[in-house]
Formats: structure tokens, C-alpha cells, sequence
């Protein structure tokens, strides 16, 4: 007596459902794994620069006048300040100012959305840096920077109680 079996897949068919099989196992396996989602992910990723915004203006009635961007880098967000001419021919950076949180945000000043502003924040004359971000878990971060003519950087204040993200 002879047995006969009848396969109703082809041997390609096997191994093609054998090969998305193991791609799916690798690809929960990387979904999964923090460190290798991260890893992937920067092998996806362009390491450019981008401008997500721009304000200019003088910081007091006596300046600096300066230029302010709003960077994104891999996953960083940080603001650079630029010293213009007052005359506009030419600017020089001033200060880096790394954010701590990774994520842009927006905030409403004077009724307009804005994720960047240079504004009198605490009433003093002097216009402040106004950089809204969002933390890991989508907390809303107001980052304030007040110009030092002293030592001429910034530096950060706290949110006041009131703030729109509190």
C-alpha cells in the first residue's frame, strides 16, 4: 500500500509564508525594544536642520536688536540668537539656547498662536524669549529667557502661576 500526500502549497508558497512570518516576528521584536525602535529609526531619519520659526526684534529700547530661530535638530529643539547690524548688514550669533523637551508647541499671545515670541512677558520694558515646547508625555512647557546686559545671554525664568500652561 502506497501513501500519497496531497499538499495543497507549493513548496514557494511554504517558504514565502516562512519569510513573512520571521519578517513579522522581527518587526514586533523592533516595535517592541526601545533601543532598537530608536535605532531603526535613526537609520530612517535625515539629520538636517530646521527652521520652525523666526522673530525679530530689539530687546530694549537701547537694543541688541536680534534675530531669533527656533531649531530642529534629530530630536532636539534649541533656539538660536543672532546680534543684527543695526544697519542689517550682517549678524553674529550670541547665544545657544538648548530646550529641554523635544517637541514644538504653541501658546496664544494677543489672540494669534504662535510657537515663538519675543515679548514683555513680566512688564519691565525689556522683551523676553517665549518658546513653547511640549514634554514626553505632551505636557505643555513654557520656556522664558530674559536678556542679561550684564554678562549678554539669557537667562531662563520660571513660568509664572498664571501662565497659560499651568
Amino acid at each position: 500500500m502506497t501513501s500519497k500526500t496531497d499538499s495543497t502549497f507549493t513548496k514557494k508558497e511554504i517558504l514565502l509564508m516562512v519569510s513573512l512570518a520571521i519578517v513579522a516576528m522581527i518587526v514586533t521584536t523592533v516595535a517592541v525594544i526601545p533601543n532598537l525602535r530608536n535605532s531603526v529609526k535613526e537609520l530612517f531619519s535625515s539629520d538636517s536642520r530646521t527652521v520652525i520659526a523666526k522673530v525679530s526684534g530689539s530687546l530694549t529700547p537701547e537694543g541688541p536688536n536680534v534675530t531669533v530661530l527656533k531649531i530642529h535638530s534629530k530630536n532636539f529643539l534649541e533656539l538660536e540668537v543672532y546680534k543684527t547690524d543695526a544697519d542689517g548688514g550682517g549678524m553674529a550669533m550670541i547665544a545657544k539656547i538648548p530646550l529641554s523637551e523635544n517637541r514644538d508647541g504653541y501658546f496664544s499671545l494677543k489672540g494669534n498662536s504662535t510657537n515663538l515670541a519675543l515679548t514683555d512677558y513680566d512688564g519691565d520694558g525689556t522683551l523676553e524669549i517665549v518658546a513653547p515646547t511640549f514634554d514626553d508625555q505632551m505636557v505643555p512647557r513654557l520656556n522664558i529667557f530674559k536678556y542679561n546686559s550684564t554678562t549678554h545671554g539669557f537667562d531662563k525664568m520660571s513660568s509664572p502661576e498664571d501662565s497659560p500652561t499651568n
